[in-house]
């Protein structure tokens, strides 16, 4: 349908008539044709049976006197009409009595139904069995069979008049469709002209004819609007042209300050990476370097302690305990300040792995303070996620840690939530510990904070900031 489209609109007009009425004539033609062939086969068994009554009503006589010629010259009267090919007559005990051929030929003749009524329409003949009726005593019964050749005939009858017809009816459809076409495209190539005078000369003053009050009348009306508005709209162009190339200055003005703007701001975000870097770094490597001088006042603090035992007082036992237990909390704090720092400088890149194993191995780290505090731990069934391994298990770890060391005085519950969010996982930890104030939400994740005395809880309270500072690294929240 492709070549429809660049026809012009008179010639489409006119193919969309001629097309219109063809489909018509042509369906109302299958549908006369579809009536002959679906009533023919009624029709000639009618015709057959009338033929059939008034021969066995001829015949009757001859069928009571037994007279096969009677009977075979009544059915000689048969050859007249052409399409029929055979008749016989039956005595009363269904016996032949006489019978006709088209052409003389010979044919075996059938054994009449019981009652001599039935009636038989094939794809090449039609054939009917009457009883003959002698006032109202059955005395003998007829066959007729019949040719199709009348159904041929009728049929190209019926299509040499829809031939006919269709192309009268053609001819007829194509001078109407050029006389009323012209009704329809003279005001659509007016406009078209129109509208090509418009786009290449630029000149919005111009306007078309209105000639009629129908859907192109409506057509044109809006082009003409269209082309007022156009015109208002160069003119309002026209004046803003000069405001609007100043604009473009000042904004090209201030592009320039921007990227000078952006390029300082990259410049002073790559120092700070760099100063970020530097300080990872620096925090690793005065944590790792503090550990050695602190082991040596450590070991000398309690030689001293045990050397002496004698001769010092409990003054100075006392003072010693608290030097070496200063130490010892000296060296968890380095020992926590390098986990920290490690979480952004040590940790391996991310790849998918399943958290149900991850999470058994957190507990398995974990289970000498779960048997310890009998603690028991459940979990939701876990996804595959992008994540450092080792890091997802210091996550889960640290979390359970938390929960057990700050439990009530009942046995811990601890229940590892995770459920799907758009896009996301949103993993929840949940215990039945001793709460947290919601003052303190966002305090607890920052490093060193504590909310209870250390002769209450252990710890330095880095657990979380770790957590916290694990899962931004994954770009969580």
């Amino acid at each position: 349908m492709r070549w429809v489209r660049n026809l012009s609109v008179r010639q489409k007009l006119t193919l969309i008539i001629m097309a219109s009425s063809a489909a018509a004539l042509i369906l109302a033609g299958a549908g006369f044709f579809a009536y002959e062939v679906v009533t023919f086969p009624t029709k000639i068994v009618q015709n057959l049976s009338s033929l059939a009554g008034v021969v066995g009503g001829n015949s009757s006589a001859a069928i009571v006197f037994d007279d096969a010629n009677a009977a075979a010259e009544t059915l000689r009267a048969l050859r007249t009409i052409p399409s029929i090919r055979s008749a016989c007559i039956y005595r009363r005990d269904r016996t032949l009595l006489a019978h006709y051929t088209e052409g003389d030929g010979k044919q075996e003749p059938k054994i009449p139904p019981a009652g001599f009524y039935g009636e038989l329409v094939s794809a090449d003949y039609a054939e009917v069995f009457r009883p003959v009726i002698l006032g109202n005593e059955t005395v003998g019964g007829i066959a007729i069979r019949s040719d199709l050749r009348e159904r041929e005939t009728r049929l190209w009858s019926h299509l040499q008049i829809v031939l006919f017809v269709l192309a009268i009816s053609l001819l007829v459809a194509f001078a109407v469709a050029a006389m009323l076409q012209k009704l329809v495209t003279r005001p659509i190539l007016s406009l078209a002209h129109l509208a090509k005078r418009v786009s290449e000369e630029h000149d919005y003053m111009l306007r078309g004819e209105k000639e009629s009050g129908d859907e192109i009348g409506v057509l044109v009306d809006g082009f003409n609007d269209m082309l007022s508005q156009i015109e208002a709209r160069e003119s309002a162009l026209t004046k803003t042209q000069a405001d609007l190339q100043r604009h473009v200055i000042d904004l090209e003005k201030e592009i320039a300050e921007r990227q000078r703007a952006e390029k300082w701001l990259a410049e002073r975000s790559a120092e700070l990476a760099r100063s970020n870097a530097e300080l990872e770094q620096f925090a690793y490597v005065a944590s790792h370097d503090l550990q050695e001088p602190l082991r040596m006042v450590s070991s000398y603090t309690q030689l001293l302690a045990r050397r002496y035992k004698e001769k010092l007082d409990s003054d100075a036992h006392e003072y010693i305990s608290f030097a070496v237990e200063g130490v010892k909390r000296m060296q968890s704090l380095i020992r926590d300040l390098l986990q920290y720092s490690r979480v952004g400088t040590r940790g391996k890149p991310l790849t998918a792995i399943e958290c149900e194993p991850v999470f058994d191995y957190a507990l398995k780290n974990l289970q000498e303070a779960i048997n310890e505090s009998s603690a028991r731990i459940t979990h939701d069934p876990l996804p595959k996620v992008m994540a450092d391994e080792t890091q997802l298990c210091r996550l889960f770890q640290n979390l359970f840690d938390n929960a057990i060391e700050y439990r009530s005085n009942k046995p811990p519950e601890i229940h590892l939530g995770c459920k799907r969010n758009g896009t996301e996982w949103l993993f929840s930890v949940r215990d039945n510990g001793i709460g947290i104030d919601p003052q303190y939400w966002e305090r607890i994740f920052v490093i060193f904070q504590r909310l209870h005395a250390r002769d209450e809880y252990q710890g330095n309270g880095i657990g979380l900031a770790v957590c916290k500072k694990i899962v931004e690294r994954h770009g969580g929240r």
